[in-house]
């Protein structure tokens, strides 16, 4: 039987790197006049996968590559709060047992600071004497 009506959605975003169309999910919908005499309404919803593999909700964008992630593994940087994906996220352990999440351009910064104060505190240890006696 042919269709009375059809019906295609398709739900894009754009890609601001390449600034073509991404398509998220393709929604098609038909009506078909039965032999019975109703019309009968059946519909077919894709969805396609997000950059981090999964089939969840988007949840953001990131600001660097324009990977498109769900709510677990989209986050946004500790320093800058620019929103990354995991792709694109390097993580710090900290003294209290939590993880955070850096961009690349911030935790390149964080780690030449690190590095600096190790070798400030490498060139200024021959100068200052430690007392190696356990006083109590």
């Amino acid at each position: 039987m042919k269709p009375l009506k059809r019906k295609k959605m398709i739900e894009i975003t754009d890609n601001p790197i390449t600034g073509q169309d991404r398509i998220l999910a393709i929604t098609e919908e038909a009506n078909i006049l039965s032999d019975e005499g109703s019309i009968d309404t059946s519909g077919l919803r894709r969805r396609f996968f997000l950059d981090c593999g999964c089939t969840a909700a988007a949840s953001g964008r990131c600001y660097k590559c324009g990977a498109i992630s769900c709510q677990a593994h989209h986050g946004i940087c500790h320093k800058c709060q620019m929103p990354i994906c995991l792709q694109c996220s390097t993580f710090q352990d900290t003294a209290n047992n939590t993880r955070e999440r850096y961009c690349d351009s911030c935790y390149s910064i964080m780690a030449r600071k690190q590095n600096l104060k190790k070798i400030g505190r490498f060139l200024l240890s021959a100068f200052i004497e430690k007392d190696n006696t356990n006083e109590r």
